[in-house]
């Protein structure tokens, strides 16, 4: 009887050290949460992204427009 008290004090010393382990560990693990978070921040990053990226493009294709039919009207 001793010794499986023994055993289990042995291995209950070694629990409790790998169980501080872990929990030190979780300090700098992401939750589900904060992925979450993560998530819809980049998909409102992105879709503003290309929100501006289609304006520019809009953009510049007017003024090219422009500039070509200033150019052909004027210049002759």
């Amino acid at each position: 009887m001793e010794t499986r008290i023994s055993a289990l004090e042995a291995a209950n010393l070694e629990t409790r050290d790998r169980l501080a382990r872990i929990e030190t560990r979780l300090d700098s693990v992401a939750t589900k949460a904060d992925l979450l978070d993560v998530k819809a921040t980049l998909h409102q990053e992105i879709n503003a992204q290309t929100w501006k990226l289609v304006t520019f493009v809009c953009s510049f294709g007017t003024a090219l427009v422009a500039a070509t039919y200033f150019l052909a009207k004027h210049v002759a």
